[in-house]
């Protein structure tokens, strides 16, 4: 059984990761480099801090914080003071970073070719066998 567990393991990362890799699509989309597509995707659900998003994205802080510069040059983001903590800053998306976000999210989100055809039993098993909620 330990063999295919890892045969399936193998095609399924494969399928994610080389046959319907997004990341290019979604870079070329928005004109801007996966990670920072994906730092306004990750600012969707809410505004954070540079410290919350570099551990979301397992990064460092000055990592994020050159990348939060050049989409604050862009106009994509906001850096507000902390209105609990004026030492720390709060980015936020711009209504521009935020369709650009949900441009990425769209082209990251869509199935691969070989989803479309599994049936909704099939999904509802493989949502219960991942744990999906």
């Amino acid at each position: 059984m330990t063999g295919d567990a890892a045969h399936v393991w193998r095609e399924m990362r494969a399928l994610m990761l080389e046959k319907h890799d997004t990341r290019r699509a979604v870079a070329d989309a928005i004109g801007m480099s996966f990670l920072r597509a994906k730092l306004l995707t990750k600012l969707l659900t809410g505004d954070r801090t540079i410290t919350e998003l570099a551990e979301i994205l397992a990064s460092d802080a000055p990592y994020i914080s050159l990348n939060v510069r050049e989409l604050e040059k862009r106009e994509l983001v906001l850096r507000t003071e902390d209105p609990k903590d004026r030492r720390r800053r709060i980015i936020g998306l711009t209504d521009t970073g935020r369709l650009l976000a949900e441009k990425a999210r769209a082209i990251a989100d869509a199935p691969p070719p070989e989803f479309t055809t599994v049936s909704a039993e099939d999904l509802a098993h493989l949502r219960r066998i991942l744990q999906l909620p």
